[in-house]
């Protein structure tokens, strides 16, 4: 590589120590479990990732404050929706790529998040649900910053960098499928709901919504993607599509791109859609609170309404 290359590929960050070791760190923090290797073989006597606990009470929190306010459903029902939306990302791109589902090659994946709604839904006293709604907005900030952290990681490691990794296939070569999985990794539990009404009692195919109103889940995932894939240089038209129209004026322009390695980048991203869901949560808690409350105070007045019917039909009764 000529001294030139190398400058173009120097990192804008090299030379922030603290940044280079949590780049290094991030990934095995996003897996570290509750209770490490203490056993005699090395296992982890708890093998259940916190990072993926914490996801796991996330949606199932969302899930079930959007059902406490449009009505509860069946059980299962409730809890199909939240699976759903927990690995719908997942289950649309390996859908995609012709790979395995990845939920499926993982024994405590399922059971970790199916298990966290159960609890969120089911549990005695209501412990869990009424416990964070007590600490909004501190609750919803915390679990949309861990939240975004995951989807940052996951779109970037999990999304574009899956599909460079199909070597010997063309979509490993292919910005569009690059782009496109790591934005419906990142969105895809909300695609399935937009197209199938999945958190409505009466499922219903209908024409998306997004076509109209793009939510922010796909324009935070495309807009991480699509970093992720300008600032580590990862496409180029010189190696990827040589024939391209004006291809070398436009590997000129993204070489412009300030340039971060892929670990850095990695951060980056999760830093920044934390950041994202957290501020929208800390939004979206305080219009959540003000719509429980009305929910609330319609339910007393029926209630109210209902007694006052019924007291009324008594004195006519006894007055027959």
């Amino acid at each position: 590589m000529s001294t030139a290359d190398t400058c173009e590929r120097l990192s804008v960050l090299s030379g922030y120590p603290m940044m280079q070791h949590l780049a290094s760190a991030y990934p095995s923090m996003l897996s570290k479990q509750w209770i490490g290797s203490i056993t005699d073989d090395g296992a982890a006597l708890l093998p259940i990732g916190i990072f993926a606990t914490l996801h796991a009470i996330r949606v199932a929190y969302e899930v079930r404050k959007g059902m406490q306010l449009a009505g509860r459903q069946p059980l299962l029902q409730e809890l199909f929706t939240m699976l759903t939306f927990s690995f719908g990302g997942a289950i649309l791109t390996s859908l995609m790529l012709g790979r395995t589902q990845p939920w499926l090659e993982n024994n405590t994946t399922v059971p970790v998040y199916a298990t966290a709604y159960l609890l969120m839904a089911c549990m005695p006293g209501d412990l869990l649900y009424s416990f964070l709604r007590q600490t909004a907005p501190i609750s919803d900030v915390f679990l949309a910053g861990v939240d975004g952290l995951i989807r940052g990681y996951g779109v970037t490691a999990a999304g574009v960098d899956l599909v460079r990794g199909m070597q010997g296939q063309a979509v490993s070569h292919s910005l569009v499928a690059w782009i496109v999985t790591g934005t419906v990794l990142g969105s895809g539990g909300g695609i399935i709901d937009d197209f199938l009404q999945i958190s409505r009692a009466r499922w219903a195919f209908r024409t998306p919504s997004m076509f109209t109103s793009v939510s922010l889940d796909i324009k935070l995932s495309f807009g991480a993607t699509l970093g992720y894939i300008l600032t580590t240089h990862a496409w180029t038209f010189a190696e990827h599509a040589p024939g391209f129209p004006l291809s070398s004026t436009l590997d000129a322009v993204l070489a412009m791109v300030p340039h971060l390695s892929d670990h850095e980048a990695h951060v980056v991203s999760g830093l920044l859609c934390s950041a994202v869901l957290s501020t929208t949560a800390h939004m979206r808690a305080g219009q959540y609170a003000a719509a429980e409350r009305a929910s609330l105070a319609t339910a007393r007045r029926k209630k109210t309404d209902e007694v006052a019917s019924d007291s009324d039909a008594d004195v006519e009764s006894d007055s027959e």
